[in-house]
């Protein structure tokens, strides 16, 4: 009987170990569950962060691409700006010049003996005298 009852124990010991490494098996289950289920989450965000950089790399092309065509459009533009500027300066000129002649030819034929050849918009009078202009750009 006695061995009997030392064959219950172990029997008893082995269930009991059985049950204990049933009991791991469960909890590791249950551990790779949550494991696997917190991975697709994490696949799932990188997947979503995928699509997001894609739409926003697509969006940066064409940023970049609507800065370098206003780019082109500004330096055209600075482009006839410059040329119109030009224009003009040397429109403005040409009229100063062209009343300054008739300003002289009417000087003239109002005082006929009055000499108007050294006079130039590029002189002054300086204590009463007609002196050339110091500088244009003052």
């Amino acid at each position: 009987m006695v061995p009997l009852l030392v064959k219950i124990a172990d029997l008893e010991a082995t269930a009991a170990q059985q049950k204990k490494l049933e009991d791991q098996c469960v909890d590791r289950e249950q551990t790779l569950g949550k494991t696997e289920a917190a991975l697709e989450l994490k696949i799932d965000e990188c997947a979503r962060l995928a699509a997001e950089n894609a739409t926003l790399q697509t969006k940066v092309q064409e940023l970049m691409a609507a800065l370098a065509s206003k780019d082109q459009e500004m330096t055209a533009q600075a482009a006839n700006f410059k040329v119109a500027k030009e224009k003009l300066v040397e429109e403005s000129a040409s009229s100063f010049v062209e009343g300054f002649a008739e300003a002289l030819l009417q000087a003239a034929c109002v005082n006929p003996g009055i000499d108007v050849t050294r006079c130039s918009p590029l002189n002054e009078v300086v204590d009463g005298k007609l002196v050339p202009l110091e500088s244009l750009d003052e």
